[in-house]
């Protein structure tokens, strides 16, 4: 396998799971907000766990299928899926293998995502939604645009364009681009480096890109930046400055989390947090609803282009 993919495993594809430490939201913290939890097998026979959330039982309710991006799960999201809900959408979303609820030893793949929200869209039997996607969400909601004929519409939020970009951006160092590229390749090679560009200069596909200039996770000018370069008018943009990677974040919720993690880092750096108690006692006192609140103008623009 190689000592460039063994480190691309264990710190990029590893297994994701919520650590205890750092808080998450759930259904209960929003009075009303209703989830139904499922289950199905991937092709590998891995169970994938995936859930809907509403607040009003209405089987006409636009949907909505979100795409959770890199980490332990869907509720890293619960402020965007409650947003959308609130405002009268279901939204179906779920756990990568390798991710929480869902079972595997690890991610596989970057594509993983790709292969396992087409298998839960072909297992739901749904046709009718709009995918929206967050960094390897986003990156997984403009696969399912491209592949599946019936969706028409995406919005891709921090987004990166193609996994071979992705990867050159990470690791930068050639020969591990290299050997990582072949990893995957061969681990998805209907998948692997698909040519999103060629598809975003000439798609009759509506899709809406949100990032902030600044993003240090996703490089903007070969993201989103670069499809602004396209010249098509099926293509709409939202673009915000100090952001950074959550540019649907209002300005206020991105300043207390960066100042939060800033505190945080710095204890633990200096040993003044050192053990599983500690951490976790650092947290209890911060807000993760103060951390995730939505900025209201980016998420209306959202909003208004999945009603269009």
């Amino acid at each position: 396998m190689g000592i460039f993919v063994s480190e691309y495993k264990k710190k990029m594809i590893c297994r994701y799971d919520k650590d205890g430490i750092i808080p998450y939201l759930c259904a209960a913290d929003f009075s009303g907000l209703n989830v139904r939890e499922g289950s199905f097998a991937s092709k590998r026979g891995e169970k994938v766990a995936y859930f809907e959330y509403f607040y009003k039982d209405d089987e006409n309710a636009k949907t909505v299928l979100f795409c959770p991006g890199l980490g332990p799960g869907h509720t890293a999201y619960m402020r965007e899926i409650e947003y959308f809900c609130a405002r009268g959408f279901k939204v179906f979303t779920l756990d990568y293998i390798g991710c929480d609820r869902s079972d595997g030893e690890n991610m596989i793949s970057i594509n993983e995502p790709t292969k396992a929200t087409l298998e839960l869209v072909r297992y739901l039997g749904i046709e009718d939604f709009v995918v929206v996607g967050h960094s390897l969400g986003g990156y997984t909601a403009l696969n399912l645009i491209r592949i599946l004929p019936f969706v028409k519409k995406a919005v891709v939020i921090s987004g990166f364009l193609s996994d071979k970009t992705m990867i050159a951006e990470s690791v930068k160092f050639l020969p591990a681009v290299k050997s990582i590229e072949r990893y995957e390749r061969k681990t998805n090679p209907d998948l692997f480096a698909p040519d999103n560009s060629a598809y975003l200069r000439k798609t009759q596909d509506k899709i809406f890109f949100v990032a902030s200039t600044d993003d240090t996770m996703v490089n903007f000018r070969s993201s989103t930046g670069y499809a602004q370069t396209l010249g098509n008018p099926n293509l709409s943009f939202v673009i915000e400055r100090g952001k950074k990677h959550n540019p649907n974040y209002s300005a206020a919720a991105v300043k207390y989390m960066n100042d939060v993690f800033a505190e945080y880092n710095s204890l633990v750096k200096s040993g003044k947090l050192t053990d599983y108690e500690s951490k976790k006692a650092y947290f209890a006192d911060k807000s993760a609803l103060k951390m995730t609140e939505q900025d209201d103008s980016v998420m209306g623009k959202i909003i208004d282009f999945i009603k269009e």
